[in-house]
């Protein structure tokens, strides 16, 4: 092993306090540092996501269209019923993206407008 390893998933928003809040609530995640440059959640996986603000923010196009913000990754999160997933999502400030693809899998767009998978 060279030693390198993912520290965190970082989002950009034009509001990092919101968002981080949304995924706190979402994933049962911990703040475990707040600063004047970011938030980083634990989330219980061991996974850490970070929140920056990000002047001019523009959330991504999704689905992708040819001349606009593209996505670069996006989260895929596991739930155990889909429906109560997204009903949840919801009442936390995300919505249900305009276009599905995938059964068993439903697009959402967190309060910043990057899209994220229940599956």
């Amino acid at each position: 092993m060279n030693g390198f390893f993912i520290g965190a998933m970082v989002l950009d928003s034009s509001n990092k306090v919101a968002l981080a809040d949304f995924y706190a609530k979402l994933l049962d995640g911990e703040i475990i540092e707040s600063n004047e440059h970011y938030i980083q959640l634990q989330l219980p996986n061991h996974l850490r996501l970070t929140f920056q603000d990000a002047e001019g923010f523009e959330p991504p196009t999704w689905p992708e269209e040819p001349g606009k913000h593209q996505q670069m990754a996006h989260l895929d999160i596991m739930v155990g019923d889909l429906d109560q997933a997204v009903a949840i999502a919801e009442s936390l400030g995300a919505k249900k993206a305009e276009v599905q693809f995938v059964p068993g899998m439903i697009t959402m767009k967190d309060p910043a407008g990057h899209p994220f998978c229940l599956i």
